[in-house]
């Protein structure tokens, strides 16, 4: 879910996103693009040079066709100086200076969340209360104590909430994401056992089936267990756990896996016949087909998917962590025992019907 990131008017992000720039700006590195970044001014730090080309030919498949549009918050492959492009080594997570510990560590000032946008009907900035996992949170927090300032802001690259922006600490927490099993590690992905072993959760905020979707008539669309899924090419955007698919073992080799940055991205790259099968939240798929009006093309299995829950989460290095976390399970708790939860989804599926329907 890459898109250009908004810049925030707070120099939390400015800060996180040099942190980033100063570790990786190396040549045979990543480097994650920060605010003001061309590739000209990549080109001549890593290398000394103007030949920008080289960096461009590592990473048109994530650029485009114009080298002058770089996204703020995206990963560039820097090649080595001869050119070859070194492999990619396990992520490292950036330390967070003193004066970042210190100053989340503070009483003073909010207690800022961050989400991102193409995940409806939970997060949007286009959507009613910017999504149905927005309302509950900021209702949760309000509920709790409403002297207590929260704050949530939209930061689209959902990889860097947790690869950069919450381990040095310039955000509180982080949602909707879901849980894996963190009692098999052994049976995770890199990306899932990074959750396990370096996070802490709210209580389950909303529970959902994560589904597979297929073209109507394709026989994906009525598999009856996931070996018929084996040899297929399965599309599942960026950001999204590939937990449920690892433990069915609808993994690589024996899946072809695409992971684009935007939900949409999936969609089109079945209608495009590049992908046979798409792995996705039922809600959040459910929107999108009625939005790109796939309806009668476009179908969920009903034989398989698994549910799971959708969380806050925050960094367990975070000094006012569980801060965080006993401020919105204690508001969640009394949403739920008032009935002020269901009444918040029962809107918003009223809406959702409603937006179908019309």
């Amino acid at each position: 879910m890459r898109h250009c990131v908004r810049l925030l008017g707070t120099s939390a992000i400015v800060l996180t996103l040099g942190i980033g720039a100063a570790m990786a700006q190396e040549a045979c590195k990543s480097y994650r693009v920060a605010p003001g970044d061309t590739l000209l001014k990549i080109t001549k730090k890593a290398y000394g040079n103007d030949d920008y080309r080289m960096v461009y030919d590592a990473n048109v498949d994530r650029i485009g066709s114009n080298p002058n549009l770089i996204e703020v918050g995206s990963l560039l492959r820097l090649p080595c100086a001869d050119g070859t492009v070194a492999q990619a080594a396990p992520t490292v997570l950036p330390e967070a200076t003193e004066a970042a510990k210190e100053a989340a560590a503070s009483d003073q000032g909010p207690i800022v969340l961050i989400t991102g946008n193409d995940f409806p009907p939970f997060t949007d900035e286009g959507l009613p209360g910017r999504g149905v996992f927005t309302q509950l949170v900021e209702t949760a927090a309000f509920r709790s104590d409403p002297e207590r300032k929260v704050e949530v802001q939209f930061i689209n690259d959902w990889d860097s909430h947790l690869d950069l922006l919450l381990p040095v600490l310039a955000f509180n927490g982080s949602f909707p994401w879901s849980k894996p099993d963190c009692d098999q590690p052994a049976a995770l992905s890199e990306h899932d056992r990074n959750r396990c072993e370096n996070y802490n959760f709210s209580d389950p905020f909303y529970e959902v089936v994560d589904g597979f979707f297929a073209r109507n008539g394709s026989g994906y669309d009525i598999a009856l267990k996931y070996e018929e899924l084996f040899g297929t090419r399965i599309c599942r955007p960026e950001g999204y756990s590939t937990a449920h698919l690892d433990a069915a073992g609808l993994s690589e080799p024996v899946v072809k896996m695409y992971r684009p940055a935007q939900v949409r991205e999936c969609f089109d790259a079945l209608m495009a016949g590049s992908v046979d099968v798409i792995s996705l939240d039922s809600m959040v798929a459910a929107d999108t087909i009625a939005t790109l009006g796939l309806t009668e093309e476009v179908v969920e299995n009903q034989n398989l998917g698994a549910v799971k829950e959708l969380y806050v989460l925050v960094h367990k290095n975070h000094p006012r962590g569980k801060e965080t976390l006993d401020l919105l399970n204690a508001g969640l708790r009394e949403m739920v025992s008032s009935g002020e939860w269901y009444d918040i989804v029962s809107t918003d599926l009223q809406r959702q019907m409603a937006a179908k329907v019309n």
